[in-house]
């Protein structure tokens, strides 16, 4: 029962670290005039816009990218709400069975791989839409996303986790990097 309960804390932290790790790549996009005329949040919208400084050919080329990635994930999105709250339902009962359970997991666990994947291959669509100075910015979004409050900024540094520095790998070893003076 106690392999049980840990499995299940573990799915929701996976959940919530995604989703964490998600809002911070992806900054809040500020309300524009250009956002007001299409009527939703996009590139066209986002701070990460004028931070990478992209032009109009790129903005539409990265809203048409994230709109698409939108609409292909949305099943499986719908589809891991389902089964989620067939968990929560589950788990709501008196008594859990061991196959149920797994079941349940592995099903949550296959679609949050596939959501995943997809999102992680429209990264890597994205990133050749942009010049190397872009692309190096980007990047470093994506490790202020993966870094956040885990140590002081001076442990992790954007650019160091991209593989262009070799003499660290970025936020690994934090609790070794510590000052000395």
């Amino acid at each position: 029962m106690k392999n049980r309960v840990w499995i299940v804390l573990l799915v929701i932290s996976l959940g919530i670290n995604i989703g964490f790790l998600l809002h911070r790549a992806w900054p809040k996009t500020r309300r524009s005039n250009a956002a007001a005329d299409c009527g939703a949040p996009g590139w066209h919208a986002s701070p990460m816009k004028q931070g990478l400084g992209l032009n109009s050919a790129q903005t539409r080329l990265m809203e048409k990218e994230r709109r698409q990635v939108l609409a292909q994930a949305k099943p499986l999105q719908d589809e891991l709400r389902r089964k989620r709250r067939e968990l929560f339902l589950l788990l709501k009962g008196r008594e859990i069975r061991d196959p149920d359970l797994d079941l349940a997991l592995n099903e949550i666990s296959r679609l949050q791989a596939a959501i995943e994947k997809m999102f992680i291959l429209h990264s890597l669509k994205v990133k050749g839409f942009f010049s190397p100075v872009q692309l190096q910015k980007y990047e470093s979004f994506f490790e202020q996303g993966l870094c956040p409050g885990m140590a002081p900024a001076a442990s992790c540094p954007p650019g160091e986790m991209s593989g262009r520095r070799s003499e660290r790998s970025g936020c690994t070893d934090m609790k070794h990097d510590k000052k000395v003076n």
